[in-house]
């Protein structure tokens, strides 16, 4: 049951007609319109005018130079522009700005609508706002849009590579729903197989259409949006992101801290998760290989690491964001009995995770998806050295209390 109605979902080159008649139309005197440099000028000044139009005071917020991420700085910087007479904010920008202005309005108690002006990300009328606090990526459950206006020409306009990363995000559902079958079966995480279809469905979509994607076709573009709407949609349903978010979605939230942490720029979302499902589709390649009777022998050969030593591994890895992860994660307590109970249901599971295992996409056809729609496809070709591919693989996991093929990975003995 969708947590609240999304009303109305517009995607078409009349969206902003359809904003400003929205806005006639409800009981709002004022708006507060988010945006940044580049956003303002591609969509931020035109939505602030049809709000304008339709009669609503308008308080514009432009967030100043430099790049934006989502932390306690941006935050505060558009907090400190608030007022408590904000009755509505609309987003008028990519993921970033629409999860900053979701997480800020949510804690003001004020609605917002989403105003996309990327194909960029699937969290355009998803709850959760992705945020990096205290140096750490987390998702906050927020609140979803009173509704979205999403203008083609305006998504059809913006750069090529944040198109590519929306269908990456999109590509990365692939092993997201396997990782998502995993933990029914392992952890006994809640599962819904309408929102599973759903997003399959999404999947299909851009898959199919991944060359008019690629090429940055209006219809291309559509499509994607409409499938990242619909993934968006499926998380509200839902009520968290377990749907769409697996280990290569824990994959790129490492790569994205420790590249903050380094001073480096974070690369676009899309792009780290569609690198790393290619990471993690080789993963379920290894999986699927072990036969049953291989299972015991790897199953009884690994020796999980003492407590104190896996809590070093993480100080090792997070520097000084470590203690906040050991002390928020479940999976660092596992005493033999916990272990001996999930060994006991991978085996009788097995034929289940082999049938999972096998039908994710091979490594290099995830690639060739992704190629296709001029993605990248490599830790490299993100600028990423193979030392911190490798770091994401071993340590990431620890980003999220949830049961995917990487943990998996750990019981069978497949370290890298």
């Amino acid at each position: 049951m969708r947590m609240a109605e999304i009303n109305p979902i517009v995607v078409s080159d009349s969206a902003y007609d359809e904003l400003e008649q929205y806005l006639r139309k409800e009981a709002f005197t004022n708006c507060t319109v988010v945006s940044d440099e580049q956003t303002h000028a591609a969509a931020g000044a035109e939505v602030a005018a049809r709000a304008r139009a339709a009669g609503l005071r308008v308080r514009e917020i432009v967030l100043s130079p430099g790049e934006v991420v989502a932390d306690e700085v941006r935050l505060i910087e558009i907090l400190r522009q608030t007022s408590p007479e904000d009755e509505l904010f609309i987003a008028a920008g990519s993921g970033t700005i629409t999860d900053m202005t979701r997480f800020v309005s949510f804690k003001l108690g004020v609605p917002f609508v989403s105003c996309p002006t990327a194909a960029s990300v699937d969290g355009f009328t998803s709850i959760g706002a992705p945020l990096v606090l205290k140096g750490i990526k987390q998702t906050v459950i927020s609140q979803p849009p009173l509704a979205m206006f999403a203008d083609t020409n305006v998504l059809c306009g913006a750069p090529p590579e944040m198109t590519a990363a929306g269908y990456g995000d999109i590509i990365g559902k692939i092993t997201s729903l396997a990782d998502w079958k995993i933990g029914r079966l392992l952890w006994n995480e809640p599962y819904d197989e309408s929102i599973a279809e759903r997003t399959q469905k999404a999947i299909d979509a851009c898959v199919k259409h991944r060359h008019e994607i690629g090429t940055g076709t209006a219809a291309g573009v559509e499509i994607l949006m409409h499938a990242l709407v619909e993934s968006g949609l499926c998380l509200v349903d839902f009520g968290e992101s377990r749907p769409a978010s697996g280990a290569e979605h824990h994959l790129s939230h490492f790569w994205e801290m420790q590249l903050l942490r380094d001073g480096r720029p974070a690369i676009l979302h899309g792009a780290k998760v569609g690198v790393a499902t290619v990471i993690i589709a080789q993963l379920y390649e290894r999986i699927a290989s072990i036969s049953r009777e291989g299972l015991a022998e790897r199953l009884a050969g690994v020796h999980f690491p003492s407590l104190s030593s896996e809590k070093d591994a993480i100080h090792s890895a997070y520097g000084s964001y470590a203690e906040q992860l050991i002390q928020s994660s479940d999976f660092l307590d596992f005493d033999q009995e916990k272990v001996r109970e999930i060994r006991e249901r991978i085996v009788k599971h097995w034929g289940e995770i082999q049938d999972i295992a096998a039908a994710v996409p091979k490594a290099r056809e995830v690639a060739g998806l992704l190629r296709d729609a001029d993605a990248p496809t490599t830790a490299s070709d993100l600028g990423l050295s193979a030392e911190l591919e490798n770091a994401a693989y071993r340590y990431a996991h620890y980003l999220r209390n949830r049961f995917t093929s990487v943990k998996l990975a750990r019981f069978l003995g497949i370290h890298s």
